[in-house]
């Protein structure tokens, strides 16, 4: 146990039961120890967002140095409607609430076939031509410098060349996106849900050397936890907690480090995998880097980078109910694709191609600002405090099989939900106007 444990109450976590305020009992000071590493400091994720960089002075939607036009405006979905080739008297029968096959949950599902001869624009998006999205055209980025090359890239805001973060490029100025820290829609949607029990992320920092701020052997372990935070009476995270590693068979991140006056920086890249704070859920990182400073409140606040695969960015937002998305973020998804799609700066096969235009690549820069408190970490047994980095992939349960996106009893089906009892379902050769 280190001095920085010992030094601290725990409050006891156990799943099921009530959570009480307790000092590290004495069983859990005898329990059986691996090898000790030098010191070690553990954490839980208590807010999570993609590092978008906002320029804005008067209010998301206004215009700002990231985004000189502001956010796409609100659409006029007859008119969208129109432009895809309905009748006016169509267009504004599907978008009346009136109209039986258009649902306050899923909205109108005939808003998917909107392509070319009628194609699904959500499973098709080269189908229908690019709405565009408002550019983002500023020069500075959060994240970090994923290719080493401080010519490329944009400038952090304290003035560091070279961040990699194409992601932010692509979809800065769309407004689920776009806000100051912790007030983008999208960034409360996704941790509110966190904070409130859908998962917990937890990380453990070990090293070998005698300075814990200054130490070239370092090792930073992500890991799932089933345990569940804890809210403090004004509704944020309590620190102190206890909780246990839950080992996963995807969502695992173990990175080589060093601390240079307390800032924990990658050695070398890696191959990771966490969970995404958003509809994708999976955030596949290669030539994954951290940039993590150790703060003298004992929390922890910096970025996670690597290169994502932007098709499943995506696919997320298509299966999170493609008529819903568009209508309260106000864009057309096939925007979003290729937006992603010409950002996009990297191949696995051929590394960094900064200034291509071919759309080859398959992978696009991004970066996750993480804060973190100070908590209780222990193995997946409950015996150990988890001193060392190691994987856990081995102990975890087998992934289940893919299964079809769902809402409630409701099958998402390229973008729309199904609902078998309905008497007239969406589609390229669907009855739009009722017969008179």
């Amino acid at each position: 146990m280190t001095d920085y444990q010992a030094s601290c109450r725990t409050r006891v976590h156990r799943p099921g039961s009530l959570v009480r305020t307790a000092v590290l009992t004495s069983a859990m000071a005898t329990m059986a120890t691996v090898a000790q590493a030098d010191w070690q400091r553990s954490y839980v994720i208590e807010w999570n967002e993609p590092a978008m960089y906002f320029g804005g002075e008067s209010g998301i939607e206004s215009p700002g140095s990231d985004c000189p036009n502001g956010v796409n405006p609100e659409l006029d979905w007859v008119e969208v409607l129109v432009n895809a080739g309905y009748t006016r008297e169509e267009a504004e029968w599907l978008r009346n609430p009136a109209n039986p096959t258009r649902s306050p949950v899923h909205g109108q599902n005939q808003m998917a076939f909107r392509g070319k001869d009628r194609a699904n624009i959500y499973t098709n998006p080269e189908s229908y031509p690019d709405p565009g999205l408002y550019p983002m055209t500023g020069s500075i980025a959060e994240g970090l410098d994923l290719d080493g090359n401080p010519d490329t890239g944009f400038t952090s805001p304290t003035g560091e060349p070279g961040i990699d973060n194409t992601f932010y490029k692509a979809l800065g100025c769309w407004k689920t996106y776009r806000g100051p820290e912790r007030l983008s829609s999208g960034a409360m949607q996704f941790n509110d849900g966190m904070r409130n029990g859908s998962w917990t992320m937890v990380i453990v920092v070990s090293g070998e050397g005698d300075d814990p701020l200054n130490d070239n052997n370092v090792m930073v372990g992500f890991y799932m936890s089933e345990d569940n935070m804890v809210k403090g009476g004004d509704g944020s995270i309590s620190p102190d907690y206890t909780y246990r590693i839950a080992p996963h068979a995807k969502y695992e991140g173990l990175f080589p480090a060093r601390t240079v006056d307390g800032v924990i920086e990658s050695r070398e890249p890696v191959t990771a995998t966490l969970r995404d704070p958003g509809y994708t859920r999976d955030l596949e990182l290669l030539e994954a880097q951290i940039s993590l400073e150790m703060k003298e409140d004992g929390s922890l606040r910096g970025y996670v980078g690597g290169y994502r695969p932007w098709r499943d960015v995506y696919d997320g937002w298509v299966n999170a109910r493609g008529p819903v998305i568009e209508s309260l973020t106000w864009v057309e998804l096939p925007a979003v694709y290729y937006a992603l799609k010409r950002s996009a700066d990297y191949h696995p096969d051929h590394g960094q191609q900064a200034g291509r235009d071919d759309s080859g690549n398959t992978h696009i820069s991004f970066a996750l600002r993480v804060d973190a408190l100070p908590a209780f970490v222990v193995t997946p047994d409950a015996k150990e405090i988890a001193t060392q980095v190691v994987s856990y992939r081995d102990q975890a349960p087998p992934l289940p099989a893919r299964e079809q996106p769902t809402l409630g009893r409701y099958q998402i089906v390229g973008g729309i939900v199904i609902d078998p009892n309905a008497e007239q379902q969406a589609g390229p050769d669907a009855v739009i106007l009722p017969p008179r």
